[in-house]
């Protein structure tokens, strides 16, 4: 019931001939769903017909009016397009920023504490100073140092002590983007050989199908996977109530469901040894992860006073420790603690979705389990140093984390990521290296003249969520796909002139 399967559909009854037909559609390659579609057909949507039109003839407008204005860069630069220059615009935007980022040195002050008689110790980090939070701005070895010499030699004492336990949600079920970013974290996948896989798995009547930007699931696939919490888990993994998931991307049109196994009943093993099987184990698990109980945890914050009552009346330095302790796994135990698109900004390492120490520590500061205290508790200093750290520049993006860029701002479809991926480093506009994004001399040139000349057109972020808007109108019969397309055509071409177009491609 997405846009471009109605017009597949639409553009077959034509060549068949003007008699009445109707479409079934069926998300998985099943006897039980193709049975099912073929007991509800219906009549054709054409305002989804349109929309989808609308879209086709809009990415081939921007191309033919802004393609051959590139000239001036020379024959390198053979191509823009509505998604493929955004996302090369994000690419490119992120190398400048990295280019401006000016390091800066500063440190940071730990302090080993325990209470006297009660092993084990704890690490705190100071974080205020004199009543002001210190953020990064100890920025002086010799300050530093300093501070470490007084503090060593005053008294230390507990001033707040917060227990809280808290819930960690499951994940919803996949959907394109998020199977594509799982996939590079976890398998060291590309996007494009991802769809290759998730093709051949849909085909093979293993997976449900496979373009989708919806986390729902059916009720008897939600049904399926209490059944299997329920048969190769204990009692406590299977909540008393069917776990809902809300999609989260912008423009999201959740014409199909999430990704699922067909039948879930048969276990984690997919279709033989390889790639394939080890992507549909991801997608086994992440959906019966989905419907399992949430996890708690109990998340402990510790401050701690250097020299209380020194600085009007309170603490010259508060010091503080975070930690955490697993009261139970949940869905975790299945898939463990991260979902691998928040995993997705970091570096692979050796071990496949890990983080090293320094990311690990940013990312999630509830760390390590900490003693039972008291506001009040005196406390005896075992050691306090201060170890130099620098500022780091943004990172750059991953196929993964631009992936999850896009689809957040509603930019290109779930069946285009992979293509706007292989598009963008093949023109030679991105260049890959270590997993990691960087962008050409050409492709920082492509951006900065099609920023000067489109600008407040399809160049713009915004532009393409504003357009998506204006799809799902006339996808929901609001609004003509004529006047859509006419409105943001011509504005493109008139830019297109004052860049050096020849011609009206319009006319």
């Amino acid at each position: 019931p997405d846009r471009e399967g109605e017009a597949i559909a639409w553009h077959v009854s034509r060549l068949l001939g003007e008699r009445h037909y109707r479409r079934v559609v069926f998300h998985a390659i099943t006897k039980a769903e193709v049975t099912k579609a073929m007991a509800a057909p219906r009549a054709l949507d054409i305002n989804l017909v349109n929309a989808q039109q609308a879209r086709r003839v809009l990415d081939r407008v921007v191309g033919w009016l802004v393609s051959p204005t590139l000239r001036s860069l020379g024959r390198d630069a053979r191509s823009a397009g509505r998604v493929q220059s955004v996302a090369l615009r994000l690419v490119a935007d992120r190398e400048r920023e990295i280019a401006r980022h000016n390091a800066v040195d500063y440190f940071i002050l730990e302090a080993r504490l325990a209470r006297p008689g009660s092993p084990p110790p704890f690490t705190a980090r100071l974080i205020a100073w004199k009543g002001e939070a210190l953020g990064q701005r100890l920025t002086e070895r010799a300050v530093a140092d300093r501070t470490v010499d007084w503090c060593r030699r005053q008294e230390w004492r507990v001033i707040a002590c917060d227990r809280r336990d808290a819930s960690r949600h499951p994940p919803p079920p996949f959907s394109t983007a998020t199977v594509q970013q799982a996939a590079s974290v976890r398998l060291a996948l590309s996007p494009d050989a991802t769809m290759k896989l998730l093709q051949q798995l849909f085909e093979g009547g293993h997976i449900t199908y496979h373009r989708t930007d919806s986390v729902s699931l059916s009720p008897e696939a939600v049904a399926a996977a209490r059944a299997v919490i329920g048969e190769r888990f204990p009692k406590a993994y299977l909540p008393e109530r069917a776990v809902g998931h809300t999609t989260k991307a912008a423009n999201a049109q959740e014409a199909h469901e999430a990704i699922r196994p067909t039948h879930p009943e048969t276990g984690p093993a997919g279709p033989g040894p390889g790639p394939a099987a080890d992507l549909y184990e991801l997608i086994w698990n992440r959906f019966v992860a989905c419907q399992m109980t949430s996890g708690r945890d109990q998340l402990t914050t510790i401050d701690v006073a250097c020299a209380p009552g020194t600085w009007n009346g309170a603490a010259m330095g508060v010091f503080q420790a975070k930690g955490k302790v697993v009261l139970f796994d949940g869905w975790r135990r299945l898939t463990g603690d991260a979902t691998e698109e928040a995993k997705a900004k970091r570096p692979r390492k050796a071990k496949p979705g890990a983080a090293t120490k320094r990311e690990a520590e940013e990312e999630d500061e509830f760390a390590g389990e900490l003693p039972m205290l008291a506001p009040g508790d005196a406390l005896d200093l075992e050691d306090l140093a201060a170890s130099s750290r620098t500022t780091k520049p943004p990172p750059r993006f991953t196929q993964a984390s631009l992936i999850k860029r896009l689809e957040h701002d509603g930019i290109g479809r779930p069946s285009t990521y992979a293509a706007i991926m292989r598009t963008i480093i093949e023109r030679q506009y991105v260049q890959e290296l270590k997993r990691k994004l960087h962008a050409t001399d050409l492709g920082r040139r492509v951006t900065e003249f099609l920023v000067s000349h489109y600008s407040g057109s399809f160049i713009d972020l915004g532009y393409t969520a504003r357009l998506e808007e204006d799809l799902d109108r006339v996808a929901r019969g609001e609004a003509d796909w004529e006047r859509v397309v006419t409105d943001a055509a011509f504005a493109v071409r008139d830019l297109a002139k004052r860049a050096g177009l020849r011609g009206d491609p319009l006319a």
